[in-house]
């Protein structure tokens, strides 16, 4: 399979993930894995320990929360906005420089830039002022408040309508194939999987790399 350092991407527009993409935090995950079952014990009237079991269980079923959330019945916008309000990143993430100067890099090099994530828009602005990216450096942001989040191809179809690009202009940049990647690919955009601590599912995508900011030297813009 490509690697980072063997294949070359030609494209317009590049779609990022957010979470576990442009930022990586074992505690803040921690953090944010536990305030997401306490709020479904507590929409479901059931103890913390069972709303979990059921949470996992439907994740592991469906390959993500947002699809966990709406086969267990758990109102989507309701459940983000809660968990915007009870969770602060500022506390917890910090700002990575090769990140920030990853993006800045690539809206330099006249590529368009933009954000699909399953998060609630009202989080995604906390997190964005956590790490250090202005919402302004993405060109469009897709959340789970504008359309039925991934794995649907409704997000990745409406970033592309707003950014004026075709799917053969496009790369996506993930870190999760079947809830992400793969959805991605099958509307003809080129995928790139984020795998820190690697990945067995190559074969999947077009190419892998470890960290952020190997698609400086992987991204070229095309030439009009």
């Amino acid at each position: 399979m490509p690697n980072s350092d063997s294949k070359k991407l030609t494209v317009e527009c590049i779609l990022f993930d957010l979470d576990g993409t442009l930022y990586y935090s074992p505690d803040y995950n921690a953090r944010v894995e536990a305030e997401i079952t306490a709020i479904v014990a507590h929409t479901l009237k059931t103890h913390v320990s069972k709303a979990k079991l059921r949470l996992d269980e439907e994740r592991k079923r469906r390959g993500t929360l947002t699809g966990a959330l709406r086969v267990l019945g758990v109102n989507r916008g309701v459940f983000f906005e809660t968990l915007a309000e009870k969770i602060e990143p500022l506390t917890i993430l910090t700002p990575d420089p090769s990140t920030i100067l990853t993006l800045r890099t690539l809206k330099k090099r006249g590529l368009k830039l933009g954000l699909v994530t399953n998060n609630g828009c009202k989080m995604v602005g906390k997190i964005l002022r956590a790490i250090g990216l202005e919402a302004s450096l993405f060109d469009v942001v897709v959340t789970s408040d504008d359309t039925e989040p991934k794995p649907s191809s409704q997000p990745f179809l409406f970033a592309l309508d707003k950014l004026k690009c075709t799917p053969d202009e496009t790369v996506y940049v993930g870190d999760r194939v079947q809830a992400e990647l793969s959805p991605a690919r099958k509307l003809g955009i080129k995928t790139v999987l984020l795998a820190r601590e690697g990945n067995t599912q190559r074969d999947q995508v077009d190419v892998v790399i470890a960290r952020l900011p190997e698609v400086l030297n992987l991204i070229e813009p095309r030439q009009d």
